[in-house]
């Protein structure tokens, strides 16, 4: 009964290096990841909608984006649409101003 309990604790790893942890955490991120998803037209005219009527009662967005392969979120106000760089300016509730592109959105919500 002792040897198999000694053989056992034996192959258990007592450690792990640093290479092996970072590795591990990799790829556990890489699991997570989500590929990009694509929008219909429709779904489209709808977070324009949202984003005009929110700009014209001066009111916040809950915006879910795209974020290299993951979400993430931004609630807040858009200060700016700039057609040329394809982004909106959305300030937060702690005054931050975030830069927003157009491609990276893939919800819109009034907060």
């Amino acid at each position: 009964m002792w040897n198999e309990e000694k053989d056992q604790n034996r192959w258990k790893m007592k450690f792990i290096l640093p290479e092996h942890n970072e590795a591990l955490r990799q790829l556990h991120l890489k699991k997570q990841k989500i590929d990009r998803p694509t929008l219909s037209p429709e779904q489209l005219e709808e977070f324009e909608y949202a984003i005009a009527t929110a700009m014209s009662e001066d009111s916040s967005l809950n915006f879910e984006l795209f974020d290299q392969g993951f979400t993430r979120e931004i609630t807040g106000k858009v200060v700016f649409v700039d057609h040329l760089r394809k982004e909106f300016r959305v300030k937060d509730d702690r005054g931050d101003t975030n830069f927003i592109k157009f491609a990276d959105i893939i919800n819109v919500k009034t907060a």
